[in-house]
C-alpha cells in the first residue's frame, strides 16, 4: 500500500509540474499574403503551406500583406526576411498594423531584400493576424501583367554590437538590440519591458508545489497506516 501511495505522489507531482509547460509554449508561422489579413480568408493567397504567392502590378497601389498564424500559446516578436523575385519591383514603404512597433526595412546591400524585426507588448493569440503592409515601386518598364513573387523567411532578431542598447545618444534612441528605432518605439521596448521573471518563476513555484503536495500525501498515508496498527 505504502509503494503504491509513492507511486501516484509521483505521477501527481510530474502532471503539475509538466503542465504549465505544455500550456504556455507558444507557436506559430510567418506569412506573406496578396490579400488582407483575415480569419476567414483564403490561405491559397498566402505563402502557407509552401505556397508560392505571386504579387499582381497595380501600380502605385502594389502591395503585399505581412501576416502571422498562431496555433497556440501568445507570441510576442516577428521577425523575417522578406524576398522580392522581380527586380521592377521594390520597396516603398511600410505601415504596422495595431500593436506592432520596431523597424522594416530595405537592405543596404541588396534592394531585393526587406528586413522586418516588430514586437507586440501585449501579443497575439491563436487565429490569423496582420502584422503589416508592404508598400512596393514598380518599374514604369514593367508589363502591366508581370507579377512579382515573393519568399518570407524567418530571421533572427537584428542585432548592432556596434550601437548601444537601450540608449539615447546624439539625439538618437536604440531599443535593446542596438538598432536605431524611433522615440515612441524607444519609449515602448526600453521604459516598459516585461518581467523576465514572471515566465521562468511559475515552473519552479509550481515544482515546489507539486513536491510538497507529494510529501504531504506521503506523510498523510504513513500517518493513516500506523493509526490502523
Amino acid at each position: 500500500m505504502k509503494k503504491k501511495s509513492l507511486v501516484l505522489s509521483f505521477i501527481m507531482l510530474l502532471c503539475v509540474a509538466f503542465y504549465p509547460t505544455v500550456a504556455n509554449a507558444a507557436s506559430g508561422t510567418i506569412f506573406g499574403s496578396s490579400v488582407t489579413v483575415s480569419d476567414s480568408m483564403d490561405l491559397s493567397n498566402t505563402t502557407l503551406n509552401g505556397n508560392r504567392v505571386s504579387i499582381a502590378n497595380n501600380g502605385t497601389n502594389t502591395v503585399i500583406y505581412l501576416g502571422l498564424q498562431v496555433s497556440s500559446g501568445t507570441i510576442t516578436r516577428y521577425n523575417a526576411t522578406l524576398k522580392l523575385g522581380n527586380s521592377n519591383f521594390t520597396f516603398r514603404s511600410a505601415t504596422r498594423s495595431s500593436g506592432w512597433s520596431g523597424t522594416i526595412t530595405q537592405d543596404e546591400s541588396d534592394p531585393s531584400i526587406v528586413h522586418v524585426s516588430l514586437t507586440n507588448e501585449s501579443g497575439v493569440t491563436t487565429g490569423l493576424h496582420q502584422v503589416a503592409t508592404i508598400r512596393l515601386n514598380v518599374n514604369e518598364s514593367a508589363s502591366s501583367t508581370e507579377t512579382c513573387q515573393i519568399d518570407l523567411e524567418v530571421a533572427d532578431a537584428p542585432t548592432n554590437p556596434e550601437n548601444p542598447t537601450c540608449e539615447i545618444v546624439d539625439g538618437k534612441y536604440y531599443d535593446d538590440n542596438g538598432v536605431e528605432v524611433t522615440k515612441e518605439e524607444y519609449e515602448e521596448i526600453c521604459l516598459n519591458p516585461e518581467n523576465p521573471q514572471t515566465g521562468s518563476f511559475l515552473p519552479y513555484a509550481v515544482i515546489i508545489g507539486g513536491i510538497v503536495v507529494a510529501i504531504g500525501l506521503y506523510m498523510f498515508t504513513k500517518k493513516n497506516k500506523i493509526y490502523h496498527i
